[in-house]
């Protein structure tokens, strides 16, 4: 049976990193309406920030995604769970990392970030386009 690599979990720094990039995005789309009825001239700085910054997240959480369907397909893990087959030391440690790569995932706080900063966003455009 061909041997297959088992990923290694990131360090710490380069979660957290992808996670400030994501949030930096995030924020910077929601200050467009900020920057629309304070500073005009930083829009277009404000949606360069943010596409690039939501682009580089994605494009991480989208190899961090793929990097754990591989190792789940290539180790067959899924099909020897359910049928109840031994595993392997190599099975175990890339159950391991995929179960400890979900658990330090900062990918919920970003998802969480987002949805609060766009509900501030819709209530303060709301509130200063209807409401003062």
């Amino acid at each position: 049976m061909e041997r297959i690599h088992v990923p290694h979990r990131f360090p710490p720094w380069v979660t957290w990193l992808a996670f400030g990039i994501g949030l930096t995005g995030s924020i910077s789309l929601r200050l467009i309406l900020v920057a629309k009825a304070y500073r005009p001239e930083l829009i277009t700085f404000f949606w360069y920030v943010g596409v690039c910054g939501n682009m580089c997240f994605f494009m991480f959480r989208a190899y961090i995604s793929s990097r754990r369907r591989r190792t789940i397909e290539k180790l067959r893990l899924l099909e020897k769970l359910e049928n109840k087959d031994s595993l392997s030391e190599e099975d175990l440690k890339a159950l391991k990392y995929l179960v400890a790569s979900i658990q330090i995932s900062k990918e919920r706080w970003n998802y969480a970030v987002i949805f609060v900063c766009s509900l501030v966003a819709i209530f303060w455009d709301l509130w200063f386009r209807y409401l003062r």
